[in-house]
């Protein structure tokens, strides 16, 4: 649910998200009294100092919409928030899914170490690839054992949007020190919402 506040600061309230389910179909957008709502503006969302516990995810962003996004930047530390050391940045997976789009797959792989699927693409798995700077697709700009980069740039949707991350580590937390978002949306599905916003619009959360 998105919520447009008075000074034009749009908030995304953390919620459990419904399915699994991926979203390809556009005419799916127009059942069960959804529209689709005309709202052109850049929004950018930031997070930081996030501790995801041990085989545990959170859900940074799932959006029905369309836009282009610009870039997601993601940067992982051993050390955690209380100054103790946590798991490695390596242990991080990250799922993002545009449209039918994902880098790793929508396919999850069982992890026995973890009991549990592992889905999108670890952070272990960027460092040995060694991918270069390239749009559409992750890669580390600072690959170190106890502190990981990762962006991910330049990649339009058309029907939906999703980020979510996933601590690996069997035993141990692991910090994020931010998470920033920033995408140009084009139209939303909010459920027969009312929401208009103007291209010059900015908004940042």
């Amino acid at each position: 649910m998105v919520d447009v506040l008075p000074d034009g600061v749009t908030d995304i309230a953390d919620g459990v998200v419904d399915t699994d389910t991926i979203m390809l179909m556009p005419s799916k957008m127009h059942q069960g009294g959804h529209s689709q709502t005309q709202d052109s503006r850049n929004i950018t969302e930031r997070r930081r100092n996030l501790t995801i516990a041990s085989k545990a995810t959170e859900v940074v962003l799932d959006q029905l919409e369309s836009g282009n996004l610009e870039y997601v930047l993601i940067k992982a530390t051993r050390t955690l928030a209380d100054g103790t050391e946590g798991a490695l940045p390596g242990k991080l997976a990250v799922f993002l899914q545009l449209d039918g789009f994902a880098q790793g797959g929508f396919e999850s792989i069982y992890d026995g170490t973890v009991g549990a699927s592992v889905p999108g693409i670890t952070f272990t798995t960027m460092s040995e690839l060694n991918l270069p700077e390239q749009t559409g697709m992750w890669y580390l700009t600072v690959d170190q054992t106890e502190t990981k980069v990762a962006l991910f740039r330049g990649r339009s949707y058309s029907h939906r949007i999703r980020l979510s991350i996933m601590n690996t580590d069997s035993t141990s937390s692991v910090n994020i020190e931010f998470v920033e978002i920033a995408r140009r949306r084009r139209t939303a599905n909010e459920g027969m919402s009312n929401q208009y916003g103007h291209k010059t619009d900015q908004l940042g959360y």
